[in-house]
């Protein structure tokens, strides 16, 4: 073989191996492309839906806990009826109506996230088995609101209208109060007033439960999906604030306190560890004994920290309403 036929052979090898190079980093760069496009788009999707799913959990507990305690939950406890919203002006929805009027607002959110999620649904690239148990779980979150009459049909309509057209964003909570100020705005949301009305005083107890425990499933199933940690966990702790060290934080109660040395005398104290109170009493022994302690700064509706399992753990059925108010009815009963 001359050397002519040598050089052709080895350009036409150098060629054709470049070319399927080229080839197959394109393909490549395309499916990569695509990979993360796709990925893209289903976190746009599933991590606000993830938010605002541990967000109302928390809000609804909330409700549960103080319900399960006291027999009510006095901060939502400020209307009768949802027409007394209108007229309110922003002082009420800011001031006094805040905890109910934003408790309306995050599930009108969750409503929202929901519709799209569903609507996109075969847009989305999920792993495995996924894309059949997102929407099933999306079925059984809408289901436990139907069951609190918040039907189907009214729960994206109610999404619809936290959404800003043309945006696409959803509205703030600001933005949110002036429709609930508009009757012929404010009656599509009534149902979701309604509910919490009756579950501030002490009513829906085993719906509210039903409720929680879907949205668990699902907020379990999103923490999955996108490898985050526990997501209800997390939301449910930012709540809580356990003081680690710094300077100590004294409180004042009746308790005893004993000294040792020689003589008598009087003492005070606060609790140890995380104790709420404090203690003072009277020394006994010999000695005046003094003591203190840490007191964690609490919000003014405390709520127990969370135990191994805060969201499955099994709630008892709530007894008879004991609130001082007459239990208002919804026009849905």
């Amino acid at each position: 073989m001359d050397a002519l036929s040598v050089t052709l052979i080895s350009a036409v090898t150098s060629g054709a191996i470049s070319l399927t190079l080229a080839w197959v980093s394109g393909r490549q760069q395309r499916r990569d492309s695509e990979r993360v496009q796709r990925e893209t788009r289903t976190m746009a999707y599933l991590n606000p839906l993830r938010w605002h799913t541990a967000e109302v959990h928390h809000r609804l507990s909330l409700y549960a806990t103080s319900v399960d305690c006291d027999g009510c939950y006095p901060p939502a406890q400020v209307l009768a009826d949802p027409r007394e919203m209108e007229g309110k002006g922003a002082d009420w929805f800011a001031g006094k109506g805040v905890v109910l009027g934003s408790s309306v607002w995050m599930t009108a959110c969750l409503f929202a996230q929901m519709t799209r999620t569903r609507h996109d649904l075969p847009f989305l690239r999920l792993a495995g088995n996924d894309d059949t148990r997102l929407p099933g779980l999306l079925q059984k979150v809408h289901a436990a609101f139907a069951a609190c009459e918040i039907y189907y049909a009214t729960q994206s309509s109610i999404g619809t209208d936290a959404l800003l057209e043309p945006e696409g964003r959803l509205r703030s909570y600001r933005e949110f109060c002036d429709l609930l100020a508009e009757p012929d705005r404010r009656v599509w949301a009534d149902p979701v007033t309604w509910f919490l009305i009756a579950v501030a005083h002490g009513e829906r107890r085993p719906a509210l439960q039903r409720v929680l425990d879907a949205l668990s499933e699902l907020s379990a199933f999103l923490d999955d999906s996108l490898a985050g940690g526990a997501s209800l966990r997390a939301r449910h702790g930012a709540e809580i604030h356990r003081p680690r060290g710094g300077s100590p934080v004294t409180g004042t109660g009746t308790g005893t306190g004993t000294g040792t040395g020689t003589g008598t005398g009087t003492g005070t104290g606060a609790g140890a560890g995380g104790d709420l109170g404090a203690a003072a009493g009277a020394g006994s022994g010999s000695d005046a004994g003094v003591g203190r302690g840490r007191v964690p700064s609490l919000s003014p509706h405390p709520i127990p920290a969370p135990g191994p399992d805060p969201v499955l753990r099994p709630i008892p059925a709530p007894g008879p309403n004991s609130g001082p108010d007459p239990v208002p009815r919804s026009p849905y009963s």
